[in-house]
């Protein structure tokens, strides 16, 4: 059965390696690098899990995928980012995506947020085919977003507006 929960402190190893594991499979779609990964305080991993803004998704007790919402501080506190976002490739297609997305949207009302906002690289369509079906909207481009092994990447960026409180 696929199911998610919230992330917890006590998932803090569950947590890196499954960030690992998205990192040196899909570098392009995460922002640090493996070295920046590995440099990571395993506390620092702790504390942000301790927030409640990161969930897990699994297929029975297995493992399969993870996503979190980085809040905005002060006047902007009502947004949040999307991000990490990652599926395991034994589970793309199974509908755990979906499962992980509408996690967060849950999750979002009950930390203040009314609007979801992600960047995306250009060239992952099926990321973006998978934000388009739940709601997002491109809103803009970010060229030179990140340099990859091959040169700049560059981003979309997508938008979601959740019923405000």
């Amino acid at each position: 059965m696929l199911h998610t929960r919230l992330a917890t402190p006590d998932d803090t190893t569950l947590w890196r390696a499954l960030r690992r594991d998205g990192i040196v499979r899909y570098p392009s779609v995460f922002i640090p690098s493996l070295e920046e990964h590995d440099a990571t305080p395993v506390a620092q991993d702790a504390e942000n899990l301790a927030r409640g803004d990161r969930v897990l998704a699994f297929q029975d007790t297995t493992p399969i995928g993870l996503a979190g919402l980085n809040l905005y501080p002060g006047r902007a506190s009502h947004r949040a980012e999307i991000g990490p976002f990652y599926i395991i490739p034994d589970a793309q297609g199974s509908g755990a995506a979906a499962t992980l997305m509408e996690a967060l949207v849950a999750l979002a009302p009950s930390l203040g947020i009314w609007q979801l906002e992600l960047a995306v690289n250009e060239d992952n369509p099926r990321a973006i085919a998978l934000y388009l079906r739940h709601g997002f909207i491109q809103i803009g481009r970010i060229p030179n977003a990140l340099i990859g092994k091959d040169g700049p990447e560059h981003d979309l960026l997508m938008l979601r507006n959740l019923p405000r409180p």
